[in-house]
């Protein structure tokens, strides 16, 4: 072989040796669709992810659609027109009994952040949820997480799920316009919306999910809820573009431990934050410690949720369900590895 012939054929594999190690990172598929169960302060890693440009880091091109609530965006993942759901853990134990093995990969959060309270309207009248037999409670969808929280309330409280009308609100406008046109007579909503309710007296808590001290009296202990989750198919089909998700959700949420509340508010998409930054950031503040720093779900808070879940739905407890299949935490173990 001539020199000229093997210098070049080195040259050619140094040149290689980056472009196939780059290649060996990138995700199967450029594009993911991800259906948001909300566009609530408990998805601001998702939110953020995408706003701050850590997807585009890792090669993806994603696209966000929000749903009025987790039922609706676990329709369209197993219906096939999304990839991911930003949605609740919960849903992948429910879809366990039924035998469909969903699989959570980054948790956003500890805890939910929810506020579970009552038309001013009915201050004085209701006390507690043994008196909402009758009257019509808001959630976000029916068959959604707060649906199954409020289940789980109504249980303990003595009453049965068809004790109450449900009524599909959303966790955002929606949920505020109908609590204040007394279209609803109670309401469990996360934040920003808990705080602007509350700040303005048209919600009256009954019970608080977004401190240490008020989950435990609601659930026994952190009830992790807001998730990103998929099938098992679509991970082992795609692993390198779920880690990449994986990747730009870990950054988010490290740069959200970091951040002030100001800063926050100042780089949530405008449209989600409406136009009163400083409430805003006040709900953030409200919310900040159910937010996840790590992307990983605990065991004890994926034991909580399977507890939460039997109470009111027997079937869960008497399914086979191994719940370590239900959440995949090696991919934010690799992700914290990594240099933000």
């Amino acid at each position: 072989m001539k020199l000229g012939t093997t210098l070049a054929l080195c040259a050619a594999l140094v040149l290689s040796g980056p472009v196939a190690a780059i290649a060996q990172d990138q995700p199967e598929k450029s594009e993911v669709h991800i259906g948001a169960a909300s566009v609530g302060m408990t998805y601001l890693p998702l939110l953020l992810a995408k706003q701050l440009g850590y997807f585009k880091d890792e090669g993806l091109d994603v696209t966000i659609a929000a749903f009025s609530g987790g039922s609706k965006a676990l329709e369209a993942l197993m219906g096939g027109s999304t990839d991911v759901v930003a949605g609740a853990y919960s849903n992948t134990i429910t879809m366990a009994a039924k035998g469909q093995t969903l699989v959570t990969f980054a948790a956003q959060v500890n805890c939910p952040a929810w506020i579970f309270g009552i038309a001013k309207k009915n201050e004085g009248k209701v006390h507690s949820a043994a008196d909402l037999k009758g009257m019509r409670v808001g959630v976000s969808a029916p068959g959604s997480s707060t649906h199954m929280a409020l289940n789980y309330i109504l249980h303990k409280a003595g009453l049965q799920p068809e004790d109450v009308s449900i009524i599909g609100v959303g966790q955002a406008a929606g949920a505020v316009a109908a609590i204040r046109a007394g279209q609803i007579d109670a309401l469990i909503v996360n934040d920003p919306s808990a705080t602007i309710l509350m700040d303005s007296g048209d919600l009256i808590p009954l019970a608080e999910m977004r401190t240490e001290a008020g989950n435990k009296a609601v659930f026994g202990s952190d009830y992790p809820e807001s998730s990103l989750y998929t099938t098992k198919a679509f991970i082992d089909e795609n692993p390198k573009t779920v880690q990449a998700v994986t990747n730009a959700i870990v950054r988010a949420e490290h740069w959200i431990a970091q951040a002030t509340p100001q800063q926050v508010a100042d780089n949530v998409p405008p449209e989600y934050v409406g136009d009163d930054k400083v409430l805003y950031a006040k709900a953030f503040e409200n919310s900040r410690r159910c937010l996840s720093q790590t992307g990983a779900l605990s065991a004890e808070g994926a034991q909580t949720v399977r507890d939460v879940l039997t109470a009111f739905d027997p079937g869960i407890g008497s399914a086979s369900i191994d719940l370590g299949a239900t959440y995949d935490n090696s991919f934010a173990g690799k992700a914290a590895g990594r240099t933000p």
